[in-house]
This record gives C-alpha cells, sequence and structure tokens, in this order.
C-alpha cells in the first residue's frame, strides 16, 4: 500500500459562522439553475468564494480551469487565509505577478499540488473530476490510501465518498468539471467540516425545503419557550387559547386528484402486516416514479390524520426519486396484529416555487418494523395497495350539475335551450379557472332533430360553435375566455340548437348528459380524453375528479 499526501503546514483557528442557505444563485443574470446548482453556487456566494462574471452571469455549464478551481477552493475553505505574500515564481508557467499566484503556490506549499512531470502546473489547463478530490481531500484532510495496482486517485474517491462529499452523479474521473459541478463539490466538502451535510444535500433537492425546516424549528423553539414560562409562572396572565385545527379525516384508498399548490392530499395508500404480532414502525421509505419537484414534504398517516412520520428525499438517490424517515422524524406508532391501512401526505410547495401538470406517482412503499421491545426489525411490504397518478394544479373543478328541471315539456324552434349546467370550481388566488372544450353526450333521443348547436355562458354574451360528431356527441372547442373563466367559484353554460320534432313518432324524448370524466394520462398508461377540459392560466388539463356520468341533464319528453 502507499499513503497519499496529506495536507501538512499551519492551519489558522478562523470564526466560523453559521451556513446560510438562501437563494443567492438569483443574483447572477442567467438564473435559475437546477436545484443541486443553486444550492452549490448559493452557499460559496454567501462564502464569497465565488462572484460571478463580470457580465453578471455565472455560467453554470462552463468548464473551468486548475488556477479557477483552487481560488475557490481555498477561499470557501474555513481554517486558511491566501495573502500576496504567497504569491511567487513556484511553477515556471506561474509567475509572481500572475493573478492566481497567491493560490497556486500556497497549495504547492501544502501539498495539494504537486504539477506535471514536465515541471509546470498547467493553470490553465481545465481541471477534471479526480484532480478536484484529491485538491479537496488534501485541503480537508482526508485520510487517503491507494494500492499501488490502483489508479493514483483511488483513494481520493473512496474518501470522498465515505464522507458523502462527491458528487450525487456519476460522472468520469477524467472527465472536466463544469463551473455548476465544483459548486456542488465544493459546498459539499465545506458542508460536511460544519458537520451540516444533510442540510446541505436537502438543499440540493431544494433551498425551500430547508427554510420550511429552520422555520418549523424556530417555531417549535418559540412552543418550548412559551410552555417554559408557562411551567415556571402557573399563575401569570390567562393564555388566549386559539382555536385548534379542524380534524383531517383521511379517506383510504387513493384516488387520483389534483394536487393544488399550496395543499395536502394523500397521494397512495396501502395495508402494512406484521408477520406475527403487533410491530413498531422503525423507519419508512417512498419510491416515486419521477422526481416530483413539487412535493415539499412527505408524511406517513393513518385514517385519522395523525402523522407518524416524516419523509425527506434521499440524499444517495441520483435520480432524486427516494424519500427516507429517520429516527427523529418518527413517533411511536404501532401496526396491530390485524395489519394496518396507511396513506402517503404530500404537503405541496406553494405558488412562489411550486408550477402546474406536474404528474406524481407512489411506485411502491415499504417500512422496517420491530416486535415491541425487541430491536431487530424486518422489512414490510405494503399490500391492497393504491398508487394512483396526480397533477399539480393552481385550480380545479369541484363540481358539474344540471341547472335545470328533471323533466322538462318538450318543443320545438330554432333556437332552443337543450342543456344547461353549472361548474364550480377553486382556484388559488392571483390564478384562474377557465372551460376550454365540452363534449355533450346525446343520451336519450327519439322523435328528436338536432342541428345547429352553439355554446353560451348566463353571464356572457359570447358564444362558441358546437358541432355533432357521430351520432350522439356534440362538440363544442376553443371556449372564448369571456364565456368560459370561472368567476365567483362557479359559472352557468348553456347549449342551444335547433330542434325539430318528427310528427310521426310517439312520445318524442330528448337527454343530453356530460358524460366522460377522463382518466389522467401517464407513460405507464395513455389515459382518456375527457369531456370537460380546461386550463388553470398556466396548465391545460384533459380530465376531472368527477363520476361518470359528470352531469345528467333534463329528461325532455
Amino acid at each position: 500500500m502507499k499513503r497519499l499526501a496529506i495536507l501538512i503546514g499551519l492551519i489558522l483557528p478562523l470564526q466560523v459562522a453559521a451556513l446560510e442557505y438562501r437563494n443567492l444563485s438569483l443574483l447572477y443574470t442567467d438564473a435559475p439553475f437546477n436545484p443541486g446548482e443553486s444550492a452549490g453556487i448559493s452557499l460559496l456566494t454567501s462564502l464569497g468564494a465565488v462572484q460571478g462574471n463580470p457580465d453578471g452571469t455565472f455560467r453554470p455549464n462552463r468548464t473551468l480551469n486548475r488556477a479557477e478551481f483552487l481560488k475557490i477552493a481555498l477561499a470557501s475553505y474555513p481554517k486558511v487565509r491566501v495573502s500576496s505574500s504567497d504569491a511567487s515564481n513556484c511553477f515556471p508557467d506561474v509567475s509572481r505577478e500572475d493573478w492566481f499566484s497567491k493560490y497556486v503556490c500556497i497549495a504547492k506549499k501544502r501539498g495539494m499540488v504537486a504539477g506535471y512531470p514536465d515541471g509546470e502546473f498547467k493553470p490553465g489547463r481545465s481541471v477534471n473530476y479526480a484532480e478536484a478530490l484529491k485538491i479537496l481531500g488534501e485541503l480537508y484532510e482526508y485520510v487517503a490510501y491507494s494500492a499501488d495496482d490502483e489508479p493514483w486517485y483511488a483513494g481520493y474517491v473512496r474518501a470522498a465518498q465515505f464522507n458523502r462529499t462527491a458528487l450525487p452523479s456519476s460522472i468520469k474521473f477524467d472527465r472536466s468539471l463544469t463551473r455548476g459541478q465544483m459548486a456542488r463539490l465544493a459546498a459539499a466538502f465545506r458542508a460536511q467540516e460544519e458537520g451540516d451535510l444533510d442540510t446541505y444535500r436537502l438543499a440540493e433537492k431544494s433551498l425551500d425545503l430547508v427554510i420550511a425546516k429552520e422555520i418549523a424549528a424556530k417555531v417549535q423553539q418559540q412552543e418550548e419557550e412559551e410552555k417554559r414560562e408557562e411551567e415556571e409562572n402557573p399563575e401569570g396572565d390567562p393564555i388566549e387559547e386559539s382555536t385548534p385545527e379542524p380534524e383531517v379525516v383521511h379517506v383510504f384508498p387513493a384516488k387520483s386528484s389534483f394536487l393544488l399548490l399550496g395543499s395536502r392530499d394523500i397521494i397512495a395508500s396501502g395495508n402494512f402486516q406484521p408477520r406475527s404480532e403487533s410491530a413498531l414502525i422503525r423507519n419508512v421509505t417512498v419510491k416515486l416514479r419521477e422526481e416530483a419537484k413539487n412535493i415539499r414534504t412527505l408524511y406517513l398517516v393513518d385514517e385519522a390524520g395523525t402523522r407518524i412520520a416524516e419523509l425527506s428525499p434521499d440524499v444517495f438517490d441520483e435520480y432524486d426519486r427516494t424519500w427516507k424517515t429517520n429516527e427523529e422524524n418518527m413517533t411511536n406508532y404501532t401496526i396491530p396484529i390485524v395489519g394496518k391501512t396507511l396513506g402517503i401526505e404530500a404537503v405541496l410547495q406553494d405558488t412562489q416555487a411550486g408550477f402546474p401538470e406536474e404528474l406524481i406517482q407512489v411506485k411502491w412503499m415499504s417500512m422496517n418494523v420491530s416486535p415491541t421491545g425487541i430491536e431487530t426489525a424486518y422489512q414490510v411490504i405494503a399490500d391492497s395497495t393504491a398508487y394512483p397518478p396526480h397533477q399539480t394544479a393552481s385550480a380545479r373543478i369541484t363540481s358539474v350539475t344540471n341547472n335545470r328541471p328533471p323533466i322538462v315539456d318538450i318543443g320545438q324552434g330554432e333556437k332552443v335551450l337543450l342543456a344547461e349546467f353549472e361548474i364550480t370550481g377553486d382556484y388559488l388566488e392571483n390564478n384562474q379557472l377557465q372551460i376550454n372544450h365540452l363534449t355533450f353526450t346525446i343520451e336519450q333521443k327519439r322523435g328528436v332533430l338536432l342541428s345547429y348547436f352553439s355554446l353560451g355562458a348566463l353571464h356572457s354574451t359570447a358564444t362558441a360553435p358546437c358541432s355533432l360528431e357521430g351520432s350522439n356527441l356534440i362538440n363544442c372547442m376553443n371556449i372564448p375566455a369571456a364565456a368560459g373563466i370561472i368567476e365567483d367559484q362557479s359559472i352557468i353554460v348553456q347549449l342551444w340548437g335547433r330542434l325539430d320534432l318528427d310528427e310521426t313518432i310517439d312520445d318524442p324524448l330528448l337527454q343530453i348528459n356530460l358524460q366522460e370524466p377522463g382518466i389522467i394520462s401517464t407513460s405507464l398508461q395513455p389515459g382518456e380524453m375527457g369531456h370537460v377540459r380546461w386550463n388553470d392560466g398556466q396548465g391545460s388539463y384533459n380530465w376531472t375528479e368527477l363520476s361518470d356520468p359528470i352531469a345528467e341533464g333534463s329528461v325532455w319528453k
């Protein structure tokens, strides 16, 4: 075995401030960046290790050279200070007058770099992943060993993996690093040094998750302080009690739904059955089919809304699909011997951080449990599962109802009100809910001839032409906003047309419904187009959460 060089020399005992987790990446004119890069860039910016380019950009996809990387590595390290006195002619291609001389020369003095076989440092050459791991490993004093038959960088790779500071994604070790990858790598080493790596990995998923966690911690601290004050001053002024939140009752099994930004809803459910006796839940794992950028937090819950465990993204999943619990976010909850149906509750990002139209679906969930009083745990996979797909939105249709009497006397004429439905919905502040397309189904027709269809709304003079498709579908497309936008939670839409009676047919009959709610389309299933299609101002949707039929119209006879 051979021992790789370890950093030696004077380490300055500098005062270290707590790491900041704010989205400082937005200071750069080419933002926004992906969440992982935003976290690294923001942290290095808060440390003063990066300032961006003269034009205000950061350019995360551009590669950087060895001199640039050394400067950023040293500037982000908390225990060393670089000064102009460190500059010298320390390599044939590094002059005392070069801007990077002080960084290269102090790095050489500390054994972080040794140059190439020809004696040069080659400051302008792009830095690759292996070189970056060596430089940071030496700087942060990682113990790195490499066997004689291994590549020179193998020990540094193992050391970074052991300390969980390697890049979460797999890249070749001879590949040149981009500025975005450099930011993530240097930030991870600094966060690990501060004992704050878990928080930083959470920030790579979403800085909002870290901010929310910090707010929750402050709220908890405030509540604990208030509780202590009450215990110390029981005779103090009476405290006004706040109104308790309404009890949450979840309905299982989970069903496909629109997940309103800023809300919480059940996205999956399943039954968990212990082997032979009641068992205590130790941890929970949920696997999503795709990364869900709109999810802020996941909870394991029961029918009464009890939050059993809080789940957060697994920092070791490079595809960002796995969510796990840890012991500090678990409550003592026992699964009875007869089993228990539990659900996964998703808390969505608000409108500032979230976006509509994202598909969210659980692939599987499991937990580790142990019999009461026994430490040894075993895995339980959920059965009788419901893993329906969901879609994020800033609005949703909540109901469609017939707005006319159940029975209507049939008549004929040029412009007859054939059907009238009230559509209600919810929409978030500063968002909209607009009906784009309606397809009516002629459910019953006897002795009746229909033609010249049009669609209007009770509150508007705007209309849209409609056409007969086949023998029983009436399509009303491109509904104008004046007629389709829902205001004050509801609108009343009206289907008009010419109605002629066949005098040779006794007992004429007509009924027009809104029939198909549609099925959400995913990569696993094509879905079905619904008969009410709508948008929330940002995304368009071809299905609703309503039953089949959506609404039955009046019977004309």
